[in-house]
């Protein structure tokens, strides 16, 4: 789709994707059956939304919902009530926010940062205070994935050891499915971003391999061939993001967890497992064995 852009490399792959919900401790128990290891929860210094995490070695997965409704949310509720549950951003990893900073200002992106953000977490020793600063992209450059770049201040709050191990085995973000009318004109307004040479046209729309994570948008029709477990009533009329895909070490032990702890999945011809929106509150999941 193009050549490579100035800032081709900018975005070294997925650091986390962002699940919201409007019932945060049902979600968090819901992930639990699937059998994931979650902090404590956190909260957002001056803000209304509060999370979970699931931490893996280089990504992770933010579960957020409103814990307190007086304060502001950033535009959580109206894009929940837009779009229903689920997969509401994915956020980007950088190896210098300051250097991404001004690449990305340089080559005339619409970006405001770094914004400092501070996220309270209570643990039984006392409160600890994660720190991260973000960049946001204003000029509908990262559209459909409502896409940031987050980079961590304090990694070694949050990436604890006993936080890194989950029953289900998964180890990392293999990448995220999304469905659009148009994927690839999304596509060419996502290769100024990211270089033509790494969003390519397939079967089923476009895939976008940023760093080690690969992101699918897909036309509606082709929904049923890449998500072969996912129900025709549960493909949105919107544009939008429907289903992460994870790795695990053993794909075997995933389905013992799921099965012991009575969750419903299917297993598709690929080998994987497929685990169906309703169970995880709007996000359909997929579990795979890792490439060796």
């Amino acid at each position: 789709m193009g050549e490579p852009t100035p800032v081709a490399g900018v975005l070294r792959g997925i650091d986390h994707l962002v699940h919201a919900v409007d019932d945060l401790e049902g979600c968090a128990d819901d992930f639990r059956r699937l059998g994931f290891t979650l902090t404590p929860r956190g909260r957002h210094r001056g803000m209304a939304t509060g999370n979970y995490c699931i931490m893996f070695d280089d990504d992770y997965i933010e579960l957020m919902g409103i814990i307190a409704p007086d304060l502001p949310d950033r535009g959580l509720r109206d894009r929940m009530a837009a779009q229903g549950e689920g997969l509401d951003r994915c956020a980007f990893a950088v190896d210098d926010v300051d250097a991404a900073f001004a690449t990305l200002r340089d080559a005339g992106f619409q970006v405001n940062g770094p914004i400092e953000l501070r996220r309270p977490l209570e643990l039984p020793e006392g409160e600890v205070e994660p720190r991260f600063r973000l960049i946001r992209f204003d000029g509908n450059e990262t559209r459909l994935l409502n896409g940031f770049i987050c980079y961590h201040d304090t990694p070694e709050i949050t990436r604890r050891p006993a936080w890194l191990t989950h029953a289900n085995g998964v180890t990392r973000i293999l990448g995220l499915v999304a469905v659009a009318a148009g994927p690839a004109a999304i596509g060419s307004d996502w290769a100024r971003l990211l270089g033509g040479d790494i969003v390519n046209e397939t079967d089923s729309g476009v895939a976008m391999q940023i760093g080690p994570h690969v992101v699918e948008i897909v036309r509606r029709d082709t929904v049923s061939a890449v998500l072969p477990g996912l129900s025709t009533d549960d493909v949105p009329a919107i544009d939008r993001m429907i289903a992460m895909r994870l790795a695990v070490s053993d794909i075997a032990a995933t389905r013992d967890v799921l099965t012991g702890n009575g969750v419903v999945y299917s297993d598709q011809a690929d080998g994987s497992v497929f685990v169906p929106p309703d169970v995880t509150g709007g996000t359909a999941v997929t579990f795979s064995k890792e490439a060796s």
